[in-house]
């Protein structure tokens, strides 16, 4: 039976960042994905908030310095603006620096550094279970692990195995190519078009990320047609290279760690509820929990650790945002309601959403 100190289930940002923590404090580290290629299929939306940004959301202003890069050779576009499109199409525009990123380039130059760190990186190879301290492969070997972090995903092998599900809503998504005029915004638009969630439109270097997410789907329809009527009003064209999957939106857990293994990214249910975004999270949980499980196996530390780091950096942001994302779901279903509220809390009152934080003129903390 083969031994590592660390062993990381998943190479997306989470499992990437776990892995050269770990590798760069000396663990003897082993990072495991089942996709054929990394960075495949694209499902996600593609865009990161500058640094800077994410330090505005998070009071951990060294991880993120530290997790959060973004390699130089994945970078499609900068952007500069957000704008929230109201159900009858008033727009809000308010300052929101970030990157468009290629995912495809991006997992696989995560990877990469992590193996430079000296993580050993196998794919594509799927992991059954977690037991008895090891994972268990799809094809019936066994590797003994000191400490694991799973990092794979909402859907998490790892996290059902040691019964660790999160309680939140698997929101549906589905994202797409489309030829779109390109400038240095990001468009979100709300109402009808993705119902209780959103559609977007991200500029790429020379075409746009367009999808939505919708936490179910509308009786009569599907997916692909409320993606194909979102693309026909705004004019996009027919979307082409469609992937699917799910985010987890809810309230972040008491303790992501039991026994020898933690949990980091999606698989954590770390995503932020007020717009979803979950890379930044994934980078810096992932960071942490390859440090704490390094840790572990090379000094003697808790586990516990984990914890302790994770819910510093980032359990009180993402705890208010699955607030507010309660408060305002009842309204979401009805667009002349969420349109009069757009208005009333206005584009700093959109902005303050997006950043993880109450409305002025809600009176909220």
């Amino acid at each position: 039976m083969e031994r590592y100190e660390v062993v990381v289930v998943g190479a997306g940002p989470a499992g990437a960042l776990a892995a050269r923590a770990a590798a760069e404090l000396g663990a003897s580290t082993l990072v495991l994905d089942h996709r054929p290629e990394l960075g495949e299929p694209v499902q996600c939306g593609e865009f990161l908030p500058t640094t800077d940004e994410i330090s505005d959301l998070f009071d951990a202003t060294e991880l993120v310095r530290t997790a959060c890069g973004v390699p130089s050779n994945t970078i499609l576009r900068t952007t500069r603006w957000m704008h929230c499109v109201s159900p009858y199409g008033h727009r809000f525009r308010f300052p929101l620096a970030g990157t468009m990123v290629s995912r495809r380039a991006f997992d696989k130059a995560l990877a990469q550094r992590a193996e430079g760190a000296g993580a050993e990186l196998r794919y594509p190879i799927g992991v059954v279970r977690v037991r008895d301290g090891g994972v268990e492969l799809a094809d019936g070997r066994r590797i003994a692990a000191g400490a694991i972090v799973g990092a794979d995903g909402p859907v998490s092998t790892v996290g059902r195995s040691i019964g660790l599900v999160p309680a939140r809503t698997m929101f549906r998504m589905i994202t797409a190519t489309v030829e779109s005029p390109l400038d240095d915004a990001i468009e979100l638009h709300f109402g009808g078009c993705a119902p209780r969630g959103y559609a977007w439109l991200f500029p790429r270097a020379t075409d746009a990320n367009v999808g939505l997410g919708v936490a179910e789907v509308p009786e009569g329809t599907n997916l692909d047609a409320l993606l194909d009527r979102f693309a026909e009003r705004e004019h996009l064209g027919r979307p082409r290279e469609r992937t699917r999957w799910w985010v987890p939106i809810g309230d972040p857990p008491d303790s992501l760690v039991r026994g020898n293994v933690v949990l980091a990214g999606d698989a954590a249910n770390l995503v932020m509820a007020t717009n979803g975004g979950g890379i930044p999270t994934a980078m810096m949980s992932g960071w942490l929990a390859g440090t704490a499980a390094a840790r572990h196996v090379r000094d003697g530390a808790p586990l516990a650790d984990y914890d302790r780091a994770w819910r510093a950096a980032l359990f009180e942001p993402l705890e208010r945002a699955a607030r507010i994302q309660r408060f305002a779901d009842p309204y979401t279903s009805h667009d002349l309601l969420l349109a009069l509220g757009m208005r009333y809390i206005g584009g700093s009152g959109l902005d303050a959403m997006m950043r993880l934080r109450w409305p002025t003129r809600l009176g909220r903390n």
